[in-house]
């Protein structure tokens, strides 16, 4: 065999080396961004555990939340309105952030969609929809509050009913 040819089955040998190890490569980085968005994940899942095990050890945030249930809003406390403003606002922030995850591909559409409903559902309370007046959020999550509030307006699902044997009625 001559030099040439020994040179081009080198170069061809060289050539499918060096895809090879893109294709491993990319698997790596595949892999990797599997590994990330899982850790993402559940540091959102511990967050809001985190979140709902703390509120439901408060009792102003409990006392008020049974005072909406029952749809008596208007006896709410001046330190209960405050206990939901701040979980309220607790949660739009984690929102805001599931937003930012799903806006930069980090979060999928299933997920972004379940923290929408859950916000278009606090905000089907008039109450809920009255805070945070004063709150700063990213202007494209403001947009998307906006829009959760008519949505909860115009069609509301009816989260904050329940039938006449659920515990909450008794």
């Amino acid at each position: 065999m001559n030099s040439q040819k020994l040179n081009d089955w080198l170069q061809v040998a060289g050539m499918f080396g060096i895809i090879g190890t893109l294709v491993f490569v990319g698997v790596q980085m595949k892999q990797t961004q599997m590994i990330a968005l899982s850790a993402n994940y559940q540091a959102r899942v511990s967050t809001g555990a985190e979140v709902d095990m703390a509120a439901s050890g408060n009792p102003l945030i409990l006392s008020g939340y049974a005072k909406l249930y029952h749809g008596s809003a208007d006896q709410l406390t001046a330190e209960e309105v405050l206990a939901q403003e701040f979980l309220l606002g607790t949660y739009m922030k984690l929102y805001e952030n599931n937003h930012y995850q799903y806006q930069m591909g980090f979060l999928s559409e299933e997920h972004w969609r379940g923290s929408f409903k859950e916000m278009k559902c606090q905000f089907e309370l008039p109450f809920f929809r009255s805070l945070l007046q004063t709150w700063q959020f990213r202007e494209s999550f403001s947009k998307v509050m906006e829009q959760a509030k008519k949505e909860a307006i115009n069609n509301p699902s009816g989260c904050w009913t329940f039938a006449s044997d659920h515990p909450i009625n008794n």
